[in-house]
């Protein structure tokens, strides 16, 4: 075990590591992001930084399907990537390589900002989705529904709000579920109007998208008989603020449902926290131009950077989520054991070899009603 480098503040909220802190990989998760930490902010580095994020997704994505110790696979990874990062970094005959246009950006936010750049964010993800991944959250949505013997009586006569809707897609699938209105709100006038016009082409009526503040909804409360989460409020500064609006708006009686990033998450998310380190200061367009000059698809460079480049990322455990839930009023709480067939939690339930340090606890899905 070796002492943490100085130059990295592993106890700020912002910058946090827990595998850092936890040494379950050894001395390499801090040697990696201390590496970049000591190396300036060019063209030059910032095209290693953000190479790293291929490196990791697909090195991981290999552990993930093997039945090796996957803890002592992940350490030979991050070893070999500080290894290629150093030979890398001392062959200047590359630099021509990394004059690639770039941006930097002030990672320090006000809460307005963080609303702002986390809406751009996803809005400019959902609008390369196209309708047949709007189509397919339906069945997605149907499946983890009936894995967990979830019957929801009188759908057809239900309101329905979507707190935090992206480009509507779920908002969209409960529709086509059954739902007899459905309200799609977020924060992300792109994603707003990429949602409006996916509703254009399917011609669904009494659906509706609004923006606006998952944490401060524009309705009084008792209002809808289902409030659907999926995925949204680890990504605000006050994610408890959005549990209590949620359970506000709900019905008596009604159906909730709330996902947030579940910790402890394994590799998979460990990944995630120690590339967040490495591309702190990088610029998310910056990304995409080094990516897309990598040969990376489309579809794989907002798959990875998804987590990677959002300004909060916050992660609760199931005890934690469970607590936030009944302070908020809401009762008959259920964490779901079940997923599809690429859901983390779905490949705990099957026994897969080493899901726990693969995935840690599985996404943090809850049922409840009010």
């Amino acid at each position: 075990m070796i002492a943490p480098d100085k130059s990295i503040d592993v106890s700020s909220k912002e910058e946090i590591v827990d595998c850092i802190q936890s040494f379950i990989y050894g001395e390499f998760p801090l040697k990696l992001v201390s590496l970049f930490e000591q190396l300036p902010h060019d063209t030059h580095t910032d095209f290693l930084r953000v190479a790293c994020v291929p490196y990791l997704f697909h090195e991981t994505d290999k552990i993930y399907k093997g039945e090796n110790d996957p803890i002592i696979d992940f350490k030979k990874v991050l070893a070999g990537l500080i290894g290629h990062i150093g030979q890398l970094n001392e062959n200047k005959s590359l630099q021509h390589v990394f004059a690639v246009a770039t941006e930097k950006h002030d990672v320090k936010m006000s809460q307005s900002d963080v609303a702002l750049a986390t809406g751009v964010h996803y809005g400019n993800l959902f609008r390369d989705f196209n309708l047949s991944q709007y189509l397919e959250a339906k069945e997605l949505l149907e499946t983890r529904l009936k894995r967990n013997n979830i019957d929801l009586a009188n759908i057809h006569e239900a309101s329905l709000l979507d707190q935090g809707c992206g480009g509507g897609r779920y908002t969209i699938a409960w529709k086509l579920l059954g739902v007899k209105r459905a309200i799609g709100l977020d924060i992300s006038e792109i994603g707003i109007e990429d949602a409006k016009r996916k509703l254009e082409h399917l011609k669904l009526e009494e659906v509706e998208f609004v923006c606006g503040s998952v944490l401060d909804l524009p309705y009084p409360k008792d209002s809808f008989d289902i409030v659907y989460s999926n995925g949204v409020l680890h990504h605000t500064l006050d994610w408890e603020q959005g549990i209590r609006e949620q359970v506000r708006v709900l019905k008596p009686g009604g159906f909730g449902w709330q996902y947030l990033i579940e910790n402890p998450g394994g590799i998979f998310w460990d990944k995630i926290e120690i590339l967040r380190a490495v591309l702190k200061n990088v610029s998310k367009e910056y990304a995409q131009k080094v990516m897309a000059m990598l040969g990376v698809p489309t579809n794989r460079i907002f798959y990875m950077l998804d987590h990677v480049m959002v300004p909060v990322n916050t992660r609760v455990t199931p005890e934690e989520l469970y607590t936030a839930l009944a302070s908020a009023g809401a009762k008959e709480i259920r964490r779901l054991e079940r997923g599809t067939n690429f859901d983390r939690i779905e490949m705990i339930y099957q026994k897969i070899p080493f899901a726990r340090e693969k995935f840690g606890v599985g996404e943090n899905r809850f049922i409840f009603s009010k």
